[in-house]
């Protein structure tokens, strides 16, 4: 548990970014000050088995163990989640708004889910329809929307298109015009790096050891090359690196990180940011390692806190009548 012990104002709302394998919870006071944050280790796949009500019972006892005393001190605080929670394979589905989408989610967007301690209110997510010639594919995206909404919340007000990266397990990039969100696609470069370093064979070829900056920036200029051999050729090559004894085995993790960061910088920049102001949302360190890709193209992008969600959440609350907008005020927005 991490309490703000400088804040003395009452808690307003319970917001929970709750997705595949991490749960995170805020106790949020006035203006969406964060009072108190928990982490549990509990996502969607803390769940077992098919059967709902099973499943049910699961999401109540991991909501109860992560929030239940903060209900107990105030049981009519309001309560919105987002993530994965809100999946076919979460505690309720709440569906998705189709882009281009206003980025204002409404009470009528809002997935209500009755619990023993009160209601839930789940977000709903956010997809691209495919086109029926094939020429776009579709997408989704569960919690990102509500990292985007606070992340924008966070700035000063900007005119022009805006594309938003959140870098993570599955990657977004998204391109913002107008406060709405008019297309995204994902990349699944944080799995692909953990089954390959996992489960493949460089894993094995990888021993442990302090981080290698220089490393990553190798593999950065390595993926961004021109030609390229394409990703699955210059994995393997980092293998072969080190058998010839041009990388360190305790290297080798960062190379691929870099190598992998590369890529979908490469592919995906072109079509989501060109031109754009970048924007980069999550955790830190690999929000750099993100910024410094987009560096070897001539880019320069911002970084905005981690805790982005909790904010969206908060707006969220505020657009959809959970919260009274008059009682609180907003966060001081950040300077860039």
């Amino acid at each position: 548990m991490i309490q703000n012990t400088l804040d003395t104002s009452p808690p307003r709302l319970i917001a929970l970014d709750w997705g595949t394998s991490s749960q995170r919870a805020w106790l949020l006071g006035d203006g969406g000050r964060i009072l108190d944050v928990r982490r549990p280790d509990f996502g969607l796949l803390g769940t077992t088995g098919d059967d709902p009500e099973s499943r049910t019972r699961a999401y109540e006892a991991a909501f109860d163990e992560a929030c239940g005393d903060w209900i107990a001190a105030a049981p009519d605080l309001p309560a919105i989640a987002c993530g994965m929670v809100g999946s076919a394979q979460g505690w309720r589905e709440a569906g998705y708004l189709t882009t281009p989408t206003d980025l204002a989610i409404g009470a009528g967007d809002l997935t209500a889910v009755p619990h023993p301690r009160g209601v839930l209110h789940l977000v709903p997510g956010m997809r691209v329809a495919p086109a029926a010639d094939g020429s776009v594919p579709g997408d989704v995206m569960r919690g990102e929307e509500t990292q985007i909404i606070g992340a924008l919340g966070l700035l000063p007000p900007t005119d022009g298109p805006l594309t938003i990266v959140l870098p993570g397990t599955h990657s977004k990039w998204a391109r913002v015009e107008d406060h709405k969100i008019v297309s995204f696609a994902t990349a699944m470069s944080g799995e692909l790096y953990g089954l390959v370093m996992a489960h493949g064979i460089l894993g094995r070829t990888a021993t442990t050891g302090v981080r290698d900056d220089a490393a990553f920036g190798r593999g950065l200029t390595t993926g961004t090359s021109v030609p390229s051999r394409g990703l699955p050729a210059e994995l393997f090559g980092a293998r072969a690196l080190v058998l010839d004894g041009l990388l360190d085995p305790a290297s080798l993790p960062d190379y691929v990180s870099g190598v992998i960061i590369a890529d979908e910088v490469r592919h995906l920049l072109p079509h989501y940011a060109a031109g754009h102001r970048i924007l980069l949302c999550g955790n830190a360190d690999l929000c750099r390692r993100y910024a410094a890709g987009l560096r070897v193209h001539g880019m320069a992008a911002d970084i905005v806190a981690e805790e982005a969600a909790a904010q969206g959440l908060w707006r969220v609350a505020i657009d959809a009548g959970l919260l009274d907008p008059d009682a609180s005020t907003i966060p001081e927005k950040e300077t860039l």
